[in-house]
């Protein structure tokens, strides 16, 4: 639930410190590994290291080998598009559901994302970002979190833009954009899968390779999105402390 190179390209696209980029790929791979092997630490040795443990299914020829990969792939496809579906619609339930109850309190604009951006704020600030960045970078965390990482990334583009544009920092009590450093940090923050639309995704893609193991997939799927969240923190701390000592991150 790490990076990818879709993302790395989306980051591109929005103009998000290109220069970034191969630093977040290379740095993504050991973070990921780290924080896999604190959620899952290995106290037996594996079973997948043993050759007489692996079966390999026999094809008589190249057709038949494709005809079995095409009709796999299909229940495959069904089985991500299903769950992604159940997913999105239960979290905009529960999305609403927050909205009517803080309009019962006047205070309509609870949402999950929101929740998410006060429990986020915490971790931006000790990733480095400046406190009154801490709000903005928790709010992207928030989005990326409940929606996708490219909608984040698309606003954290507009951050940067307003930044660049120049102008009043504060509109209406409101920070229109952040510093440089805080806008690396989020970079490399939000540069994951760890989102609970992708926990459909997962889910439906390994029920799907591995029905015998759905309960142990299902139970272990929001550990491994806080772990890949862990993961894309973990590289934004050590950017945070090299944009810290006067490294470039642009051109």
């Amino acid at each position: 639930m790490t990076s990818c190179r879709k993302i790395i390209q989306t980051i591109n696209e929005f103009n998000c410190f290109p220069p970034c980029l191969c630093i977040i790929w290379l740095s993504q791979s050991p973070a990921s590994l780290a924080a896999s092997k604190l959620f899952w630490p290995e106290t037996e040795k594996p079973l997948i290291t043993l050759r007489n443990g692996l079966q390999m299914a026999k094809r008589q020829n190249l057709l038949e080998a494709a005809s079995q990969g095409a009709s796999t792939s299909i229940r495959l496809v069904a089985n991500i598009a299903v769950n992604l579906i159940s997913f999105l619609a239960l979290l905009s339930f529960l999305d609403s559901a927050l909205s009517w109850v803080g309009s019962l309190f006047d205070y309509p604009q609870l949402s999950f994302e929101n929740i998410c951006a006060h429990v986020f704020m915490p971790f931006s600030f000790m990733m480095g970002v400046d406190w009154e960045d801490s709000f903005i970078v928790a709010g992207l965390l928030g989005y990326k979190t409940f929606f996708n990482e490219f909608l984040a990334y698309e606003r954290l583009s507009k951050l940067i833009h307003n930044r660049e544009k120049g102008g009043s920092m504060y509109i209406n009590g409101v920070k229109q954009y952040m510093t440089v450093r805080s806008e690396v940090i989020a970079t490399y923050a939000l540069c994951g899968f760890a989102n609970f639309g992708s926990l459909g995704l997962v889910i439906g893609a390994l029920t799907s390779i591995a029905p015998s193991k759905k309960k142990e997939i299902a139970d272990g799927a929001l550990r491994a999105m806080i772990a890949g969240t862990a993961a894309c923190f973990m590289t934004a701390c050590v950017a945070g402390t090299v944009v810290r000592f006067g490294v470039p991150v642009s051109d």
